[in-house]
């Protein structure tokens, strides 16, 4: 077996570690190859990759991008020609949008009587504003104790705070990792919808499915091991780690099969 993740998160977009601090765990749990996947931004690269070297973690420049459909189809891209202007001039694109919707739900939580201002939040952002920094503006008011009541309380659909994201569509996201000469994987797949809709997105060029993930049992991890082998898609495999203060399990590193690594790093040097 081999530990990897290809799958976390610094403050430069919703996690809570600097990238220092995540390379420092990287190096901890002994993982093979480890990715940071900013949500929409690739800025903590360079902290990141310094502070790799000076550890000898293999550590490698990746992306998570969400999408507009259903709100829930997030797309991770591996092998991408970070630097690439066009590429970084989309994803400004995309963090604009951003701070759009959350000053729109900013603007709903006042008109609900909440205490909270855009500044509140923004604050405390390093590159990529997300709900999650509005639901850090709301506990350290001390209007929510956690992310999570956050979320179930003001910022999911239906709930007063909520706005519809603003973020790219599937294809659109799909040919912007591509075109900066990567691979597209759909994290998190029990939030993509079925079977049927992950082989949809494969035509339109997945090419890889997020089987091991911090929260999949045994029997979830077959489950899209077998899907992955009936689509032809390679699995891949991470914690989705936040950081200290997100709520979330701190470990890094999910355990893969040596031939699922050797496929993914085998796809990964074709870039």
């Amino acid at each position: 077996m081999k530990r990897i993740d290809l799958h976390t998160h610094s403050r430069y977009s919703d996690g809570t570690a600097t990238p220092q601090e995540l390379v420092a765990r990287a190096k901890l749990a002994g993982v093979a190859v480890a990715f940071l996947t900013d949500h929409d931004t690739v800025s903590g690269f360079p902290e990141a990759m310094s502070a790799a070297k000076a550890v000898g973690v293999d550590l490698r420049c990746g992306i998570e991008i969400n999408t507009v459909y259903k709100d829930n189809l997030h797309i991770l891209g591996y092998g991408i020609r970070w630097q690439d202007a066009g590429f970084q001039e989309r994803l400004r694109e995309f963090r604009s949008r951003r701070v759009l919707r959350v000053q729109r739900i900013v603007e709903n939580l006042r008109r609900h009587g909440l205490n909270i201002s855009f500044e509140d939040v923004s604050g405390f952002s390093r590159d990529t504003l997300g709900r999650p920094h509005v639901a850090d503006a709301l506990r350290r008011k001390g209007i929510v104790h956690s992310r999570q009541e956050a979320f179930n309380r003001f910022l999911i659909r239906g709930k007063p705070g909520y706005v519809d994201s603003l973020g790219p569509t599937p294809e659109q996201a799909i040919a912007l990792i591509k075109d900066a000469g990567g691979f597209c994987s759909v994290a998190h797949p029990d939030t993509a919808g079925g079977g049927q809709e992950i082989a949809h997105w494969t035509k339109c060029g997945i090419e890889g499915l997020e089987v091991y993930y911090s929260t999949h049992t045994p029997s979830d991890i077959v489950r899209y091991n077998d899907l992955a082998e009936s689509l032809g898609l390679i699995p891949t495999g991470g914690t989705d780690f936040h950081g200290p203060s997100s709520g979330r399990d701190q470990r890094l590193g999910v355990d893969v099969p040596e031939e699922i690594y050797d496929r993914f790093m085998g796809r990964l040097a074709k870039c």
